[in-house]
């Protein structure tokens, strides 16, 4: 062999660990949650007065004989996590536990008081929390009066500072904003004709995959075109405004400048999403294209614009040659 070769044996060699090494390594957050919840972590919503607490506590099945983490989410708290001004009175009544689970289980979000969490549901909570780094944990949400349920996110995100994990503020408005966004537009399509959760969740999970195959050098036009291919294949563009397109076009711009994209296993975290949803969904999806690759959109329109170009040059090349025969 070579010298030549065995430099070049030698780094696929390297490339190959490197590539090894990245695969399994976890988020930050997700480590901290493997290694420091060996107990449930409970955040209770300020709110909740003496009977409330104990009503929530026994919804998320706490266990008085060996549960011990209890946290209480205040105002002064929620306002520092959320970016926003201290206000006593914010009304906090969603409250959440975390449990680890193993590397190989699926992320989970369990809805115990649903008639009670009106605006948010259990894979809205999912698509968010795989935005924050989280990649394999149960999460469990209840509130004993009717709310939205949004303030169940700080919670989440207390628990998990509050352990030693560090959530960047991008991550906390990031996926903040994509659970804004997601339930706003549901609580605007709710019984509309072509409308479903289902499909907006997985449309999400495709288009947040496709932002991070092609990360920062993400264009406005590109954010634009893999948002309407996907929604156009989940057969919701013609559903939404043209409003609510923009908000998550604007979102994948966002996103798309965010570390969380970079995490080796976040598109794996997304795919797992997918598939769970796509599984529970029933026929909801039996004539859809649930392999759709979003990035391949991008691929589609280069591939239009080079044929286009290729026809235009083809009949200039034609008129020349033709205009020739014509002087012969």
């Amino acid at each position: 062999m070579t010298v030549k070769k065995y430099v070049i044996a030698g780094m696929l060699l390297l490339a190959s660990f490197a590539l090894s090494t990245r695969v399994f390594a976890s988020s930050d957050v997700q480590k901290v949650i493997d290694e420091t919840y060996v107990q449930p972590d409970y955040v209770l919503g300020y709110s909740l007065s003496s009977d409330q607490q104990t009503e929530t506590l026994n919804l998320l099945h706490y266990d008085s004989s060996q549960d011990t983490q209890i946290k209480i989410l205040n105002t002064s708290d929620y306002a520092s996590i959320m970016n926003v001004a201290d206000d006593s009175s914010l009304q906090l009544y969603s409250s959440v536990k975390i449990k680890k689970l193993g590397s190989k289980e699926v992320l989970t979000v369990n809805i115990v008081t649903p008639n009670n969490i009106t605006k948010v549901t259990e894979d809205m909570y999912r698509n968010a929390a795989v935005t924050l780094g989280i990649e394999h944990a149960e999460i469990t949400v209840a509130s004993p009066i009717a709310v939205t349920g949004e303030s169940a996110l700080a919670g989440i995100y207390y628990s998990l500072e509050q352990s030693g994990a560090t959530v960047s503020d991008e991550a906390k408005s990031l996926a903040q904003s994509e659970l804004s966004t997601l339930s706003d537009i549901n609580a605007e399509n709710t019984g509309k004709t072509g409308y479903d959760a289902d499909k907006l969740n997985v449309a999400l999970t495709d288009i947040k995959a496709a932002v991070a195959d092609k990360g920062s050098s993400l264009t406005q036009d590109q954010a634009q075109t893999i948002v309407e291919e996907t929604l156009d294949n989940y057969q919701l563009k013609d559903v939404l405004t043209s409003n609510q397109i923009t908000l998550i076009v604007n979102f994948a711009l966002n996103l798309s400048k965010s570390s969380i994209i970079k995490d080796s296993n976040f598109t794996k975290t997304l795919t797992s999403l997918k598939d769970s949803i796509v599984s529970k969904a029933g026929s909801t999806f039996s004539n859809i294209n649930v392999n759709f690759n979003a990035t391949q959109a991008l691929t589609k329109g280069g591939n239009f614009l080079t044929n286009l170009w290729n026809k235009i040059v083809t009949f200039f090349q034609q008129l020349t040659h033709q205009a020739i025969l014509s002087l012969d």
